[in-house]
């Protein structure tokens, strides 16, 4: 059996990533800089591909928060649903490695079940080789490159099905060429105001841009005025919309799931509810308890490979990180971290990126925690000294700052004893160098 990778594959790998940042800035780099609104290159994009997504069966996921967890939740379902299918899964941004972000989820129980694969490291390297004169000529922004790799890959493998997840928005996303059999709206607030609007209704009518013709949509926990203008956009397409918890009568309970779930966060439980409707409306039936459909939705992120959703590190100290960075899920990690921890310290390693409501997030974190303020590399981060002097505008007095997420965790976790919680959160970017400074510093305690 030839191996999966070699040394030079990796260099080679490696080497094309670098490239692909280098001419096409993420937006997670550099925000707004890095976001092409508009469906023309995309659709051009595809077309020198040989238009794959044409080929594909695909579910379209957009909201504010959610959107993670309930592609990953519905993939691992979906593949549950009968041994040897195939489900691709396209999501953003990726925490360690670039190829998180494309997957392949799929069940073969002599394998124990539902597993992933990430795409392959030569897909990746002969896929920029393709794409590299269209790539020279159009210059396509990241997300649009990353998009295209996607639905070229899922075409390839010849999934059953993809669930692809937004970018950002839904209307303009580089992701809406494609014409699914089912949408989703997951949540919707403010979030992203420079780019998708100021107002909860603004956003709304963005997010409900992937509303096709005669395509039905779920719709998740939404505020009243959000669900007025999807539910309009849906009149108007034609499009038959559900609300999370339709379909369910003869599903467990989502509540029942959440407390099972892998993915811890409070938010689960409407999310679930979410992914139960989707499932019912596609014709798959009621998920009970005794079902494949379940155990994948209550061992998604094992089996999808999903992290930093409420993860836990370690237990002593407690260690939690993620991402959320928005007021709305902020609110459930601070309403969580309450209830978690009694009256043991909490030390939080926070950062966030400079194009958030900022003063919004610090005035919910608790004050009586002690913080590390950092920030994460990328030129959207906001400097620490400055997240810091905000921190103490709004009534955190107990701080320092470290300049480099790693040194901020480290600092954390010499201050906490083995009864504290440490928890790291503010962005999905701190997230994910702290995650690679833990499985550093855990691989080398190995070796030790």
């Amino acid at each position: 059996m030839m191996p999966e990778t070699t040394p030079e594959l990796d260099q080679k790998y490696s080497g094309c990533v670098r490239k692909l940042y280098s001419i096409a800035p993420s937006f997670q780099v550099v925000g707004a800089a890095g976001y092409h609104p508009g469906l023309e290159t995309m659709t051009d994009f595809a077309a020198f591909l040989g238009n794959p997504h044409k080929r594909l069966n695909t579910i379209h996921i957009a909201g504010t928060n959610g959107k993670g967890s309930v592609a990953h939740m519905l993939a691992s379902a979906l593949a549950s649903v009968r041994p040897g299918s195939r489900i691709g899964l396209y999501t953003s941004p990726h925490l360690l490695d670039f190829r998180e972000r494309i997957k392949v989820i799929s069940t073969d129980y002599r394998r124990n079940g539902v597993y992933f694969r990430e795409i392959g490291k030569q897909d990746v390297v002969d896929f920029l080789d393709r794409a590299g004169d269209f790539m020279d000529v159009r210059r396509p922004s990241f997300f649009e490159i990353t998009t295209a790799m996607a639905l070229d890959y899922f075409d390839r493998m010849k999934v059953d099905a993809a669930v692809m997840e937004t970018g950002l928005g839904g209307r303009l996303d580089s992701t809406n060429i494609i014409i699914p059999q089912l949408s989703v709206i997951t949540s919707i607030g403010l979030d992203h105001k420079d780019i998708l609007g100021d107002t909860i209704e603004k956003i709304a009518a963005e997010k409900a841009g992937i509303i096709k013709p005669g395509v039905p949509v779920v719709v998740g926990d939404v505020p009243h005025e959000a669900f007025e203008v999807i539910s309009a956009v849906a009149e108007q397409c034609g499009s038959r919309l559900y609300m999370a918890g339709d379909m369910c009568d003869d599903c467990v309970s989502a509540e029942a799931a959440a407390l099972e779930a892998d993915l811890h966060s409070d938010c689960q439980e409407k999310n679930i509810r979410t992914v139960l409707t989707a499932l019912g409306v596609m014709g798959l039936g009621a998920v009970r308890k005794e079902s494949s459909a379940y155990e994948a939705i209550v061992h998604a992120a094992a089996f999808t490979g999903l992290r930093g959703r409420w993860e836990r590190l370690a237990s002593r100290p407690e260690v939690i990180c993620d991402i959320g960075h928005n007021v709305e899920a902020v609110t459930v990690s601070v309403r969580q971290l309450k209830e978690l921890a009694g009256g043991r310290h909490l030390t939080m390693v926070f950062g966030m990126a400079s194009d958030k409501d900022v003063e919004a997030v610090l005035r919910l974190l608790p004050k009586g925690a002690r913080y590390v303020f950092t920030q994460a590399q990328g030129t959207r981060a906001m400097p620490c000294g400055r997240l810091r002097q905000m921190a103490l505008e709004a009534g955190i007095a107990c701080s320092r700052t470290a300049g480099r997420v790693a040194d901020a965790f480290e600092a954390a976790l010499d201050i906490s004893s083995p009864d504290d919680i440490v928890f790291v959160g503010g962005s999905s970017y701190v997230v994910a160098e702290a995650l690679e400074y833990w499985n550093e510093k855990m691989c080398n305690k190995k070796v030790n």
